[in-house]
């Protein structure tokens, strides 16, 4: 597959881009993949931080990038063909998507390529569940690999992938984003980073359309138990934190500031919204939004519903307001 020529120490990096950069692809920041020379990764639980993020993209170090991050939640799909055989059906892909007017992402590899599809937050389960039902009707070969591998985080942090644009440890290359007649999607990697920063994301009617066309499924099997409010008690946790989220369910506390329906789907109160973009996962115990608002406990509702209406939305002036609601007298 082609890469670039550009030498890796001579990519000027602008800190706005390779925010940007990092928004796009990285769901967690509180640990790392790194590639080892044989090509393989380590978990580095460290922070990620930005200065690393400088020296991937001048292919000092090479890291991954996990799917998933800490609430499963993912925001991005990968394909990866690891064959020129499976490569060709990913570019049929790409066309067939792009009549559509969906942007699908081509990554060249080593002995392949990637299709990155960007789109707002989606739990790990619909983000398979969409990436499976592509396949399926674009009459792709199944044996191609989807990220995220997994629905739901159990131990670990998941599956990951290569962080676009790094040298590879291994074949000591660099791979670019192409575009579907096989020119760069810009001429420097430079150019691509920003490129990448701000990509088009699928719509989110066009996932749900998707999703509506899965034949049939067996029922949604979570091991998680779900949350009985009659069980749970102030009294459980050794800090504040635990004793608020041990107290009432994201369901019945949210559900006081947003009308669910029995999907437990409501228009967001973070942003104008239109079509039912916020959802509440009872089995899970955890809030959402698709339209990229964020989501997790009721400590995380709290604190955004708190900057919406212009408040202090530390943690500390967050939980303490809490408490009072929730621990009355």
């Amino acid at each position: 597959m082609p890469h670039s020529p550009e030498h890796p120490e001579r990519v000027e990096l602008d800190p706005t881009v390779v925010e940007g950069f990092r928004a796009t692809f990285l769901q967690r920041y509180d640990c790392y993949p790194r590639q080892l020379p044989q090509g393989s990764y380590v978990c580095v639980k460290q922070p990620l931080t930005t200065r690393l993020l400088h020296d991937h993209l001048r292919g000092k170090v090479t890291l991954g990038a996990y799917a998933l991050d800490a609430q499963s939640m993912a925001q991005w799909l990968c394909l990866d063909a690891d064959a020129e055989t499976q490569w060709l059906e990913v570019l049929k892909l790409a066309g067939f998507l792009a009549a559509e007017g969906i942007a699908a992402y081509l990554e060249t590899s080593r002995r392949g390529g990637h299709l990155w599809l960007f789109t707002p937050p989606l739990t790990g389960r619909d983000m398979r569940r969409f990436g499976k039902q592509l396949v399926a009707a674009y009459g792709l070969s199944p044996s191609l690999e989807l990220y995220p591998k997994q629905d739901l985080l159990k131990t670990g942090p998941g599956s990951l992938v290569r962080l676009p644009l790094g040298i590879h440890r291994k074949s000591g290359k660099r791979y670019p984003f192409i575009q579907l007649d096989g020119t760069p999607l810009a001429p420097t990697i430079r150019e691509q980073v920003a490129l990448l920063g701000s990509p088009q994301r699928v719509p989110q009617d066009f996932i749900e359309q998707v999703l509506a066309e899965i034949p049939h499924e067996e029922p949604e099997t979570v091991e998680l138990p779900a949350i009985d409010p009659m069980t749970l008690s102030p009294a459980d946790g050794k800090y504040l934190s635990e004793r608020l989220k041990a107290t009432i369910s994201v369901w019945d506390f949210v559900s006081r500031y947003v009308d669910l329906d029995a999907q437990g789907r409501g228009f967001c109160p973070f942003h104008d919204d239109h079509h039912k973009s916020f959802g509440v996962n009872a089995r899970a115990n955890y809030w959402h939004c698709w339209a990229g608002c964020g989501g997790g406990s009721i400590i995380d509702f709290w604190m955004k519903l708190r900057a919406a209406r212009g408040l202090d939305d530390s943690f500390t002036a967050t939980i303490t307001e809490l408490a009072q609601l929730l621990f009355p007298g």
